[in-house]
């Protein structure tokens, strides 16, 4: 087997990377040139390759993969700092995955797009048959690509929750911001803030659950379905993920909170049945991905 993970040099695309090496050739693209990333994939084993696609629309590989991974997308910083930029890169990065499909050079795109294109809140639960309302310019960039994508049936899309795990390195980037992330290396470091009232919800999904999921899906037959939720299924208020943080340091760090209100008010629910009715069964412990996080950045 052959598999091409754009963004495959990331936070999660990475520890993907390092989980499919095991049944396949794995070649990964990077986005910048990082010593970091660059000795992380050679250490590895893996193909390395570079692609922007704020720069290019095309992805410089050869011969012939059995999927692609599409994990390359402008995350939540950039949308906000530029929408439109952040849009058009989104396309970009999708325009060159299918025209790779177009070339024969793979047999089907697993496109990860995002929970956020449902919108910020104010909703029980959340399944794939709503419809998308996403306010974010990070959520909108997404839904341009779905809708890009809605009816090339080589493509399945799946909207992840906030996946989270310990690094396979340490070149994170803006992935460092993200709360839960954000959480571990502050309890690394011995003192915790979170700038809001930890009132708010968040559905926080495992990296080995989602992994197990993406091998599935890049293993299923074809379905009439091609849209799937991937999520933990039930939320978490963040004060009570913060504490579970702040438990799983091994010297647990004082914890702050301020004032400040996020979305997500009330708790929810994210609808998985999809995946489940193909042999999904998520089983991660989310305390557990903590402490192992919270030891490596330490």
């Amino acid at each position: 087997m052959r598999y091409l993970i754009v963004g495959g040099a990331g936070y999660f695309g990475s520890r993907l990377a390092e989980a499919l090496q095991g049944e396949a050739e794995v070649t990964v693209t990077r986005r910048s040139d990082s010593p970091i990333k660059e000795d992380w994939i050679k250490r590895r084993g893996l193909w390395g390759v570079r692609f922007d696609s704020a720069v290019s629309d095309t992805i410089a590989v050869e011969g012939r993969f059995d999927a692609i991974i599409n994990l390359a997308m402008p995350g939540a910083a950039e949308a906000t700092r530029d929408p439109e930029a952040a849009r058009e890169q989104a396309l970009s990065t999708v325009r060159a995955c299918v025209r790779l499909l177009d070339a024969g050079q793979a047999a089907r795109l697993l496109h990860f797009s995002s929970f956020h294109v449902y919108g910020t809140g104010g909703r029980s639960s959340y399944d794939e048959a709503d419809e998308p309302a996403p306010i974010h310019p990070y959520g909108h960039a997404h839904l341009a690509c779905e809708k890009y994508l809605a009816n090339d049936e080589r493509a399945w899309i799946v909207r992840p929750s906030n996946m989270v795990g310990t690094p396979a390195h340490a070149d994170l980037g803006d992935q460092a911001k993200l709360l839960f992330v954000d959480l571990c290396l502050q309890a690394a470091a011995g003192v915790m803030k979170l700038q809001n009232d930890g009132l708010s919800y968040r559905d926080f999904l495992p990296f080995s659950d989602a992994i197990a999921a993406a091998r599935l899906l890049l293993r299923a037959s074809p379905q009439k379905e091609r849209l799937f939720n991937l999520a933990h299924g039930e939320s978490l208020r963040l004060d009570e993920a913060a504490r579970l943080i702040q438990r799983s340091a091994s010297v647990p760090p004082t914890l702050e909170f301020g004032n400040g209100q996020d979305a997500f008010r009330q708790p929810f629910n994210v609808r998985t049945n999809r995946l489940k009715n193909l042999g999904w069964q998520p089983a991660a412990s989310l305390e557990d991905e903590a402490s192992h996080m919270v030891k490596f950045f330490a």
